[in-house]
């Protein structure tokens, strides 16, 4: 039993079908746009009854830094060989 309705549940299901087809995306500009062309279907889909913007966002980002970890092979700081150390020293 839960007590999530079954319209936000189904919600929850549809974002992360959006995020397992796009997890392996190269994070080139058609990629995004075929991951935020789905995303905003699903918010059309849900409108008001369940706010899935700021989620859909933060997937989004999660995917980025999975992106950028295969690009680098660097899991901790995301800089390529080569380039300068894009963080301040402390």
């Amino acid at each position: 039993m839960t007590n999530v309705p079954q319209n936000i549940r189904d919600a929850w299901a549809d974002v992360y079908k959006l995020f397992d087809i796009s997890y392996n995306m190269d994070g080139s500009e058609q990629a995004w746009e075929e991951y935020w062309n789905k995303a905003n279907a699903l918010i059309v889909k849900y409108g008001d009854e369940v706010p899935l913007l700021e989620l859909l966002e933060q997937v989004a980002h999660m995917i980025d830094t999975f992106v950028a970890r295969r690009k680098t092979g660097n899991s901790i700081l995301y800089w390529g060989r080569g380039e300068a150390y894009p963080y301040p020293k402390v």
